[in-house]
């Protein structure tokens, strides 16, 4: 089992498509892992072109959202944190959940 090859992922694949698409000179001065980092954070952004990223604290958990308009992130951020506290075993606050938006 341990010898059997895992499959490349699309993503993996996207990588080394773009990465072989460079210059030898853009090779020559960039290392493996910063290459990896740069597609990462490019093809994430690309992925995600139609929605906004929102990042708000409920209680002691930081939730991040990736939704179009701030309502539609806001009920998802409740949503999350009821899901993060049930998985803990607490209730969530009788008030409902105060969200402090962090950007």
């Amino acid at each position: 089992m341990l010898d059997r090859p895992t499959p490349r992922t699309p993503f993996r694949k996207s990588f080394d498509e773009w990465w072989h698409a460079q210059t030898p000179e853009f090779r020559s001065r960039m290392d493996d892992r910063a290459g990896w980092t740069i597609f990462q954070a490019g093809y994430t952004a690309g992925q995600k072109k139609d929605v906004r990223r929102f990042i708000y604290k409920a209680g002691r958990f930081r939730i991040t959202i990736w939704a179009k308009s701030a309502t539609e992130a806001r009920k998802a951020a409740i949503m999350e944190a009821d899901a993060r506290a049930a998985l803990k075993g607490w209730k969530p606050p009788a008030g409902g959940w105060v969200l402090e938006k962090l950007t």
